[in-house]
């Protein structure tokens, strides 16, 4: 029986298209020229090298031994502006229709979800912020962040369902056991539900939890 929704943050809790995180990701590889010398180029293939291997830059900058501050690559990557991206009310009316424990799962740091959170008008919504720090920088898709998430929470997978806007990262946590919901993809082999706009994630689950 589901007793807990995760929730993830970016390009889940607002649209793909609102394109923060694209921002997010030209500042990622800003980083990689200004502080490690890369060219343009160089940057933004390692960029997309890491994603694919490690699942966030930050592990691969890490896993391949870059110096860097991470508290200033947090800050610098995230300094991007939230105008363009707006509150859905009907986010918020979903949210708090769950008759379900509800938490943050995010790959980003915890300052990057309290401004987001609070910018969608939504912060109130979740028991927990479950980020990157707090997870000892063991991201998502790696089996380890999920299960340190469970422990945090007290919860097993089988208990669990995750909303997300990554395949990979649904893949990894259907396989542990989770009820999987992917926004804004293709249906595929990676999740059970496939929805268009996050807000739907009520209607999904009323097909199988009880009030």
């Amino acid at each position: 029986m589901l007793t807990t929704i995760f929730f993830d943050l970016d390009d889940t809790l607002y649209p793909r298209r609102d394109g923060l995180m694209q921002q997010v990701g030209a500042r990622i590889q800003s980083f990689a020229e200004t502080r490690f010398g890369m060219s343009a180029p160089q940057a933004s293939a390692q960029r997309k090298r890491w994603r694919e291997k490690y699942g966030t830059a930050l592990r691969g900058m890490t896993e391949e031994g870059y110096a860097f501050d991470l508290e200033d690559f947090f800050s610098y990557v995230h300094d991007v502006p939230l105008d363009h991206v707006k509150p859905d009310p009907r986010v918020r009316e979903m949210l708090l229709g769950l008759p379900l424990r509800r938490a943050i799962l995010t790959n980003a740091d915890d300052k990057h979800a309290a401004r987001i959170l609070s910018h969608l008008g939504i912060a109130d919504c979740f028991e927990r912020v479950i980020h990157i720090k707090s997870l000892g920088l063991i991201n998502k898709p790696h089996p380890e962040a999920y299960k340190k998430a469970f422990a945090m929470l007290g919860v097993t997978a089988n208990e669990s369902a995750l909303v997300e806007d990554s395949a990979v990262n649904t893949r990894t946590a259907k396989a542990l056991g989770m009820t999987t919901i992917l926004v804004d993809c293709p249906p595929s082999g990676d999740a059970d539900w496939f929805i268009s706009e996050v807000w739907q994630v009520g209607d999904i689950l009323k097909t199988f939890v009880q009030p």
